[in-house]
């Protein structure tokens, strides 16, 4: 799905340039993620294979992550960009915007500003080797330290995904900003109408599923990392709290406004509903009776409302997505301490 790249509000990023030139390309873009990973693998493998490394050792599984991982970043950065625009055009007709403002807003949502992004990448690098030095231990592997190219090639590559990743969470907090802007400032709220609600939702469950995919393989390709130590569990029961609050927290504008327009329509119902029981006992009183079957009709019908904007959920998501959305957090942390209790026994 193209970009309004006729637009420019701001330069694109780095990003940007480089999904906007695939999508450009013969035979499908994806196709070209794919041969990417495929070359970084292959890279990494002949780097340490001309030092002398076997080509197939204990490193293979983590140059097979980094070559899978830094595709995969830019892969689901184009495929939410391609949601999200699709997502602002099932949006439009809850929305209060004209067409200008609605070009705006699009290329806000799908297009990251040129400079940010360069910082959030550099900020990730930074925050790395800042990690690094306070614990005095930097990522290297055992299995290369005989092999001193292969080993500082590797440290490029691990910092390279981190300028990937650190470009990705920029993405996703951008990205949900503008959707929080775009619910709480240019939609009309309708509680009968939440349809074209939901596609946001849909969105942030995958931005939520999709971050915690890079921590996850980490962890699956270094063995040696265990759940007792408290750092590793504190990381990543840190990152699927992000996960849950990059879902959620998109929608909490919206939430809060769609609660203020059930409370309102609560109000203008039980106000109706007092004046035709104020109504029904003055015949009551008068002794007339002519017409009070449609004045019960009418406070059933009442009733039945108040019922229905009583059950009417504020939430703009769907069951379905919640139970997704829960299935992709915590399948994988289930599968690891399944694996790591598994090992425990066989070891014991």
């Amino acid at each position: 799905m193209a970009k309004d790249s006729h637009m420019k509000l701001y330069a694109p990023s780095w990003v940007d340039r480089v999904t906007d030139w695939l999508r450009r390309l013969p035979g499908g873009s994806f196709a070209y993620y794919f041969g990417f990973g495929v070359f970084l693998f292959i890279l990494q493998t002949v780097v340490s294979w001309l030092e002398g490394a076997p080509l197939i050792g204990p490193y293979s599984g983590i140059y097979l992550f980094f070559a899978v991982v830094i595709p995969y970043i830019l892969v689901m950065i184009h495929i939410l960009d391609d949601r999200a625009a699709s997502a602002f055009d099932t949006m439009k007709p809850a929305l209060t915007t004209d067409e200008d403002e609605n070009k705006v807003l699009r290329y806000k949502l799908t297009v990251l500003p040129a400079f940010p992004t360069i910082l959030a990448g550099l900020f990730a690098i930074g925050q790395t080797l800042v990690t690094e030095f306070i614990s005095g231990a930097p990522y290297r592997l055992e299995s290369l330290m005989a092999y001193p190219i292969s080993d500082d090639f590797l440290r490029v590559i691990y910092f390279i995904c981190w300028w990937f990743f650190g470009a990705f969470i920029y993405h996703t907090i951008r990205q949900l900003v503008v959707i929080n802007r775009i619910y709480t400032q240019h939609t009309k709220i309708n509680l009968f109408r939440m349809k074209p609600l939901y596609a946001f939702s849909n969105l942030t469950a995958l931005t939520a599923g999709s971050l915690i995919v890079p921590p996850y393989g980490f962890l699956w390709v270094h063995p040696e990392v265990s759940i007792s130590d408290p750092f590793i569990l504190g990381f990543y029961v840190v990152i699927t709290s992000v996960a849950v609050v990059t879902f959620i927290w998109p929608q909490l504008g919206i939430h809060r406004l769609q609660n203020a327009e059930k409370d309102r329509l609560l109000e203008e119902a039980n106000q109706r509903f007092g004046l035709a029981v104020a109504e029904l006992h003055r015949n009551v009183d008068d002794n007339h009776y002519e017409g009070m079957y449609n004045l019960n009709l009418a406070l059933i019908n009442i009733e039945k409302e108040m019922d229905t904007i009583k059950r009417t959920s504020t939430w703009p998501w769907q069951p379905e997505t919640i139970r997704w959305l829960f299935t992709a957090l915590v399948l994988p942390l289930g599968l690891w301490l399944l694996q790591f209790f598994l090992q425990r026994m066989l070891e014991g």
